[in-house]
Formats: structure tokens, C-alpha cells, sequence
């Protein structure tokens, strides 16, 4: 149970003071009646006035009364309504007691004068620390008691209450310590209304907040709602785009293939008859095939990523190998638009980090075929590679093709975003290339940046956090390059495939 006297913040601690004050004063007015009562002995004795009684009770009553006392300092007002019960009750008795004994008995008005003050005390312990309704209650028992001894001495007495100055005194007294009771009604009133004010305006204090929050609550939800539904939106606006451009996409090759199929189908009756223009029309047919074929296995490699995820298996992998066999896969489309690859690297194959291969490879891959199909003829790809001291790797694709404005470079790796302006018209894709490319760096820990400028290229940078293995040493030889060769051949369209048949490289 927590002590009043612990101190705490804003309403809190200002309550907890309150109450400390309140048990502080309880304890000096409990300290004051024993030694009051300390007092009345020595003076009763000093004036040869001390009865049987009075010599028997009053030392009794300091005692408990300091006992008492002491009890709820010690526990810092844990037991203070108990503790003004049995002040009161013991109290109270012992007061009417004297006054009656006084009165009564030995005739002295002055002696139970003195102790009708206590009174008044009592009662303002009372309402200090009981509830309004029980303190007046009791202070009223205490009032009518004591004017009915007041009244019964001046009765037996044959004392007027005009006329007799002990009369007039006792008279003065009942109707003070009425005034007194009737003060004290009226404050204990004023203080439970302000109790009641107060937790009131808490209480409104504490609904406002929670209402402000619950708005708060409600408004960020509704903003959450707005995002995804926005985000939906666009996600379903992406997916008929891409599905009408698939169906273009699918249809010309296809169409393409039937075509030519029926052309050759006819023969010598048909339309052509020379064996050139034969071959011709096949190569059309085989190369329609690869670029289907190859718009097939991108959407169902995004299909597996977004299903399965990405696992990644780090191995020591020779950086230089990877980029030299990805430029190898994309550079008969570079030598058809007469597009010159550049490589920009300081270090052999015997630099080795840990690293996937396959999702490193892929990597270069993709963001090379989109360097090439955005770059017109004539254009130059560079491919840089660099080393930091804490074993990362950078690697950047930059091209001189038509750019990327700037508006447009947050989307481009959304899942089927395909730029659509002047300098892309009537370049064909999925839109997944990107993405794929995202994920997958991702999944290696790394980061990929895009600066673009309407153009003059774009420069696509992947950092990719990875560990020098300096341990390794990865010897240049023509069987590990071949080897590392059909394994990104093993995982390569027909159209990718064909590019292992040229290994030149032009440098510069």
C-alpha cells in the first residue's frame, strides 16, 4: 500500500501533500490534548483539586493518546480514520465525563469551560477526516450532549441564564461550539463539491484525451486504409496494363510465328519459293519463339520470387568472372545496335568475395538487357567495379540511353511500371526486370540506386555488402571460366544462350 507521504506529479502530488498536512495536524493536535491532559494533572494536584478519578484517567488518556499518535506518524496516516475513532470515542467520553463530574458535582463552571474547548477540537478532527455526512452526525451527538449537561446544571442549579453570569457563560458556550458545528458543516459541503468539481473536470479532462486520441487512432487508420487502398489501386491499375501489354506482347511474336509457318507451309505453291528467303523466314520464326520464350520466363521467375521468396547461398565467387560472363550474355544484342560495352575494373579474377552467384548474375544481367534495349545505336555501356576497405562491392551499369525523368525513378521498380513516354515508344517488356532486380539485392543485404537524366543515360549503382575471403585464390584458368560459363548457361534463355557464342569483349 502506498504511503501519502510519497511524492508524486501534478494532481497527484499536490493530493498527497494535501493529505500529509492533514495527518500532520491530527498528529499535533493528538500531541497537544496529551500534553494538555499532562498539564490539567499537575494543575488539579498544584491546586490540591485532583479526585480519584481525574488522578486515575488522565494519565491513562496521555498515554493512549500518545500511543495513538505516535501509531499514525510512524505509519504515515495509514490508520488515521481509526485512529479518530478511538480519539473520539475516548476522548469524548473523558470530556462529557468532566464536564459532568464539574458541573454536577463540584460546581465549577471554569473547570468545564476549559474542557467544553476540546470539544471544538474533536469536532474539527472529525470533519478533517470523515466523510461529511458520519462528522456531522457525530459533532451534533457531541453538541446536544453537551448542552443538555449544560442545561441540566443550570436546572438543578436554580442558574439563570439571563440573569446569573454562569448562566450566560454556559449559554455563550452551547451556542459557539453551535456556530462551530454549523461553520463546519458548511465547509465540509463546500469541499466535497469541490471534490466533486474537481473529478468532474478530470473526468472530462480524461474524455477529452481520449477522445483526441481515439480521432487521432481513427484519422491514422483511415490514412493507413487510404495508402493501401491507393496502393491497390495503382496495383491493380499496373496489372491490366501489364496484362494488356503481355497480350500485345504475346500476340506479335505469335502471330509472327503463325505466319511465317503458313507461309513456309505452302511450299514451292506458296509465296516463296527461294531458299534464302526460306531460311529467312525461319530465322523470324526462331527469334520470335526466343522473345517469347523469354517474356515467359521472366514472369515466371517473378512468380517464383513473389511465391517462394529468395534464398540466397553465399559462397566465395570471383567478382570478375560473374560481370565478364554477364556482358558476354548481352553483347550480341549490343553488337546488333552497335553498342559499345565497357568494363572498368582494378582488380583479376583472383578477387574473391562471398556472395550468390546466380542472384549476383542475374543482377548484372537484367540491369545490362535494360541498358541495351534504352540505349539508340551507337551508345556506350560502362560497367565499373569497385572495392571498399570494409570487403563491399559496388557495381554500376551506366548507359548513354534515353533516361529516366525524375518523377519516374521512385516507380520504375514497382512490379510491371513500364515508362511510357516519346523515347520509349514501341520498346516492348514486362516491367518486372527492375523488380526482380530489387528483390534480389534485398535478399543479398545490398542497396540499389538510380540517377537518370532525360537524354544523356541512366546510371544504376548496387552496393552489396560482402567479406573479402583473402584465404581463397580463385587461378585464372579457361576450365573455371568455362565452368562458370554453363552454369549461368544453365540457367539462360535460348535467346541468352546465343550469347555464349561470342566471347569478345570490346574494351576501352
Amino acid at each position: 500500500m502506498t504511503a501519502p507521504w510519497k511524492m508524486g506529479t501534478g494532481d497527484e502530488k499536490l493530493g498527497q501533500s494535501t493529505q500529509r498536512t492533514l495527518v500532520l495536524s491530527v498528529v499535533m493536535v493528538g500531541f497537544l490534548a496529551a500534553l494538555a491532559s499532562v498539564y490539567e494533572y499537575y494543575h488539579l494536584t498544584a491546586m490540591d483539586r485532583l479526585d480519584g478519578y481525574t488522578q486515575t484517567i488522565i494519565p491513562i488518556l496521555a498515554v493512549v493518546l500518545a500511543v495513538i499518535v505516535s501509531g499514525v506518524l510512524v505509519s504515515k496516516g495509514r490508520f488515521l480514520k481509526p485512529a479518530v475513532w478511538l480519539v473520539f470515542a475516548l476522548g469524548s467520553t473523558h470530556l462529557l465525563t468532566t464536564i459532568t463530574l464539574a458541573l454536577l458535582f463540584a460546581n465549577d463552571v471554569a473547570l468545564a469551560a476549559e474542557h467544553a474547548v476540546w470539544i471544538m477540537a474533536v469536532q474539527v478532527c472529525l470533519f478533517a477526516t470523515l466523510e461529511r455526512r458520519t462528522a456531522l452526525g457525530m459533532s451534533a451527538a457531541l453538541f446536544v450532549l453537551l448542552a443538555a449537561i449544560c442545561l441540566t446544571y443550570c436546572y438543578v442549579e436554580n442558574v439563570s441564564l439571563i440573569a446569573d453570569v454562569r448562566g450566560g457563560f454556559l449559554v455563550q458556550l452551547i451556542i459557539a461550539n453551535g456556530a462551530i458545528l454549523v461553520l463546519l458543516g458548511g465547509l465540509s459541503a463546500f469541499r466535497e463539491v469541490a471534490l466533486v468539481e474537481k473529478t468532474r473536470a478530470e473526468a472530462s479532462e480524461v474524455h477529452a484525451t481520449l477522445l483526441g486520441a481515439s480521432a487521432e487512432v481513427a484519422n491514422d487508420e483511415r490514412k493507413k486504409a487510404m495508402i493501401a487502398l491507393s496502393s491497390a489501386e495503382a496495383a491493380a491499375k499496373a496489372r491490366e496494363s501489364f496484362l494488356a501489354s503481355m497480350s500485345h506482347e504475346l500476340r506479335t511474336p505469335l502471330n509472327a510465328i503463325i505466319g511465317f509457318s503458313q507461309i513456309l507451309e505452302m511450299g514451292d505453291e506458296g509465296m516463296v519459293t527461294s531458299p534464302e528467303k526460306q531460311r529467312e523466314y525461319i530465322s523470324d520464326i526462331k527469334h520470335s519463339g526466343e522473345h517469347m520464350l523469354s517474356l515467359v520466363t521472366q514472369i515466371l521467375e517473378y512468380s517464383r520470387i513473389e511465391s517462394e521468396g529468395v534464398e540466397v547461398d553465399k559462397t566465395p565467387q570471383a567478382i570478375a568472372m560473374i560481370a565478364d560472363a554477364s556482358l558476354r550474355m548481352v553483347d550480341v544484342l549490343a553488337r546488333a545496335k552497335d553498342i559499345n560495352l565497357v568494363r572498368s575494373w582494378d582488380f583479376g579474377d583472383d578477387y574473391v568475395v562471398r556472395t550468390d552467384d546466380k542472384a549476383l548474375s542475374q543482377i548484372l544481367v537484367n540491369l545490362l538487357s535494360n541498358a541495351v534495349k534504352f540505349t539508340p545505336v551507337g551508345g556506350t555501356i560502362t560497367v565499373n567495379i569497385a572495392r571498399t576497405r570494409n570487403g563491399a562491392v559496388t557495381i554500376e551499369v551506366c548507359d548513354t540511353g534515353v533516361g529516366i525523368s525524375a518523377e519516374k525513378i521512385k516507380l520504375v521498380c514497382d512490379p510491371f511500371y513500364q515508362v511510357r513516354d516519346q523515347q520509349t515508344a514501341g520498346m516492348s517488356g514486362t516491367g518486372l526486370g527492375l523488380s526482380i532486380v530489387k528483390t534480389l539485392i534485398t535478399a543479398l543485404n545490398g542497396v540499389l540506386e538510380i540517377e537518370s537524366t532525360v537524354g544523356e543515360g541512366t546510371c544504376c549503382r548496387v552496393k552489396i555488402p560482402s567479406t573479402p575471403d583473402t584465404e581463397l585464390v580463385v587461378e585464372k584458368t579457361e576450365e573455371q571460366a568455362a565452368a562458370l560459363a554453363q552454369k549461368l548457361r544453365a540457367n539462360a534463355s535460348p535467346t541468352d544462350a546465343e550469347v555464349f557464342q561470342h566471347r569478345e569483349i570490346r574494351q576501352t
